[in-house]
């Protein structure tokens, strides 16, 4: 009886909901805080420790999984359009291409983390993908580029919900945010240095050993992947209630699996059979998040530093070039710097209030803004390159929802993967066709025939008034609704 209270009162600890409007405004803890309030020194100690095995792992697998992702962008303007003779919209081609891969990959990659141990499923996964970018470097042909993209999002497809899964697993709800926006930190960072790191090759290493300076690009991503291939199998974690590792001792192991309890989130969890598929099936989680994020990704704002950069390479001053090849690279990487202040910015609010609705609303509001500049598409080219830099805002969106899709999961372990897994594919999906007829590369960077722009601002609305208003709602009905037939 004792046990079965227990067990009650742990899974009406897990179920929580945004806010009312009346809460919305008053902190549960001070913006600065990394901690919960009252925490003790041995619970900061295992946090620090969590944090640096963890977090250090996702984020690096996160940082070279955008810098595979992203670097075709910089190799295009850096000569390989000219050197494999690519035109139209090709480069939209190896964009769709990877997409597919991560589509189909996304929910099958997800699902096997609940039966391979995560510290063999992730590493194995980065160094396939790496091993395939390493292989670019060697293509001839769009058509050999084609088949290199496809498989490397296929194995790509596992990282980032991977990695949410994993976070998932050893932080509360209140912890979710800020390790959350870490994380997608590091994709910021790994588009924002692989234009970096194709400026210098260009400027140090194009034509040495007799190789372009964008086929250098690909080999020198491959040689950035292997460490954090190794450091993963060192340090990465499986769940709580796995066997221990070297770094944690039993007292922080139980603590751990403690900690998962306190909030009715089993670190175990049942097996897949039929009536578990049955649930997660009727659960309104993989439903309003899977929309949530389609909505998100119709914006194509994940595209933005693209467009930025073709846009900066097309800007001339008596029909020559305004920019080095160099700067074109350079500069777009702002989009990225911006990106993080929004993204921290949300972050402090989200777990400081313990809301997620307010920080998305404001956000969505900045990304139509800049929108709506970029349709009007001014003479200043001022104006245009700030309305760049602010729709940016789109990077923190991200974290927001796929933090809140852990929360509201709780322990339900092969929900927050079956959802996390499909929710990925169907992003992916629906920005793939999005980018291929609103946003092609022929008509970048103003997309005034296909309306572009006009179609991001509608998708932009829908996101804004169904994570602001419809998810909290829905978490908030069905919240109460599990209440009430628990009596």
């Amino acid at each position: 009886m004792t046990t079965n209270k227990k067990q009650s009162d742990s899974e009406q600890s897990a179920i929580t909901t945004e806010p009312s409007p009346v809460q919305m405004f008053k902190p549960t803890r001070r913006w600065w805080h990394w901690h919960e309030p009252g925490a003790s020194k041995e619970e900061k100690w295992l946090i620090f420790k969590l944090d640096a095995a963890i977090l250090t792992y996702t984020c690096l697998t996160f940082f070279v999984k955008y810098l595979d992702q992203t670097n075709v962008t910089n190799a295009y303007v850096s000569g390989m359009k000219e050197d494999l003779d690519l035109h139209g919209n090709q480069l939209n081609w190896l964009t769709t291409y990877f997409n597919i891969g991560i589509i189909i990959g996304a929910p099958f990659s997800t699902i096997m983390l609940t039966f391979i141990k995560p510290r063999w499923w992730l590493p194995a996964c980065t160094m396939a993908w790496s091993l395939l970018v390493l292989g670019m470097h060697k293509a001839e042909t769009a058509k050999t580029l084609y088949i290199l993209r496809f498989f490397t999002g296929l194995c790509e497809s596992g990282a980032m919900p991977g990695s949410f899964y994993l976070i998932g697993s050893w932080y509360r709800k209140s912890e979710i945010s800020r390790r959350t926006t870490l994380f997608w930190f590091s994709s910021v960072s790994g588009q924002m240095l692989s234009g970096y790191i194709q400026a210098g090759l260009y400027r140090n290493m194009n034509g040495s050993l007799g190789l372009a300076a964008w086929r250098w690009l690909f080999i020198l991503d491959f040689l950035i992947s292997v460490p954090v291939v190794i450091l993963g199998l060192i340090i990465c974690p499986d769940e709580p209630k796995a066997k221990k590792l070297w770094w944690m001792s039993e007292d922080e192991k139980q603590r751990c699996i403690e900690r998962m309890a306190d909030e009715g989130r089993d670190a175990e969890g049942s097996h897949w059979d039929r009536a578990l598929i049955k649930q997660v099936l009727r659960s309104w989680q993989l439903y309003a998040f899977c929309l949530a994020w389609g909505f998100l990704e119709l914006t194509c704002g994940v595209n933005l530093q693209r467009w930025m950069t073709l846009w900066i390479k097309s800007l001339r001053i008596d029909g020559k070039p305004k920019y080095s090849t160099e700067k074109v690279n350079a500069i777009p990487t702002v989009v990225g710097c911006t990106g993080l202040f929004w993204m921290l910015l949300s972050a402090l609010i989200a777990d400081s209030y313990q809301n997620r609705a307010l920080p998305l609303c404001i956000l969505g509001c900045v990304q139509l803004f800049s929108y709506i500049v970029l349709l009007v598409w001014p003479n200043s080219e001022a104006f245009i390159m700030a309305a760049y830099y602010l729709a940016s805002a789109y990077s923190a969106l991200s974290p927001l929802i796929s933090a809140w899709l852990n929360s509201s999961c709780g322990g339900k372990k092969q929900l927050r993967a079956l959802t996390t897994g499909l929710m990925v594919s169907i992003g992916y999906a629906v920005e793939t066709v999005a980018q291929q007829e609103m946003f092609p590369i022929s008509q970048a960077p103003k997309f005034k025939q296909t309306h572009g722009y006009a179609f991001g601002i509608g998708w932009i609305a829908v996101m804004i008034v169904w994570c602001s208003i419809c998810l909290p709602l829905l978490e908030r009905h069905f919240s109460a609704r599990q209440m009430k037939s628990r009596g």
